[in-house]
């Protein structure tokens, strides 16, 4: 069995690569991964950090703290000088070389990029990071994926199944734990999540009856049976 999701098995509180929600003001949540390391590669002499327009909050502020939190905002050094590991060639514009006219390609021209900071979650960089030194303003409550936070952190966009609509839904198809549920993708995620919670009754086990009795059109041990979403998404990051 894969990791307990934390929408149906929310611990008590925020946990290492778990996701949580940052409640910024009433109409603005950020979704986040919370790491250990810095997994985006940008540097930070915190560790991960996710920047705000209402404060910074690098991730060892965020992991272990109870859910519905206030965590205050934190110094960080955002701008180029303050990472770690990054470096931008303050060179001019590419001159053409010799008397040939061309320009520098090749492995040459890596010199006027950004050099990437290590990889790997072991390497020095990841493993020096710098306490977080708290801001004189800014907050934000830390807050557990449910489905209805999480249709209130995504974008205002069409094709959203919002909590009125997949309530109504929901109900109108009697869904109750044990249930099957079949969808036509999974798009922002917000019916999956809702149709995920309706329908759980546990995580399926080798004793787990999921078959089907057709001769009788019923399931011989209905009392058993996992509740399950049958879902389609292409995009593997969003059906990770």
């Amino acid at each position: 069995m894969s990791n307990p999701s934390p929408f149906l098995q929310p611990s008590l509180a925020a946990c290492p690569d778990g996701l949580a929600v940052l409640h910024l003001k009433r109409d603005l949540l950020t979704p986040t991964v919370l790491r250990t390391y810095d997994d985006e590669q940008l540097g930070y002499a915190e560790g991960k950090v996710t920047t705000t327009r209402y404060g910074n909050y690098p991730h060892t502020t965020l992991i272990g703290q109870p859910w519905g939190s206030q965590i205050k905002a934190s110094l960080v050094d955002t701008g180029t000088r303050g990472r770690i590991g990054l470096h931008i060639e303050k060179g001019k514009k590419r001159k053409r070389e010799g008397s040939s006219g061309n320009l520098r390609d090749g492995p040459a021209a890596i010199d006027d990029c950004i050099e990437p900071v290590a990889e790997h979650p072991s390497s020095p960089v990841v493993k020096n990071t710098e306490a977080a030194i708290p801001a004189p303003s800014g907050f934000c409550h830390l807050l557990p994926p449910t489905p209805e936070i999480w249709t209130a952190s995504l974008p205002h966009r069409t094709q959203v199944v919002y909590t009125p609509d997949y309530s109504y839904i929901l109900q109108r198809l009697r869904v109750t734990p044990g249930t099957s549920v079949i969808e036509a993708g999974a798009g922002s995620g917000s019916f999956t999540h809702a149709a995920a919670r309706a329908v759980f009754n546990g995580y399926p086990t080798d004793n787990t009856r999921v078959d089907y009795d057709h001769s009788t059109q019923e399931h011989p041990m209905a009392s058993s049976r996992a509740g399950r979403v049958w879902s389609f998404e292409f995009h593997e990051q969003r059906a990770q």
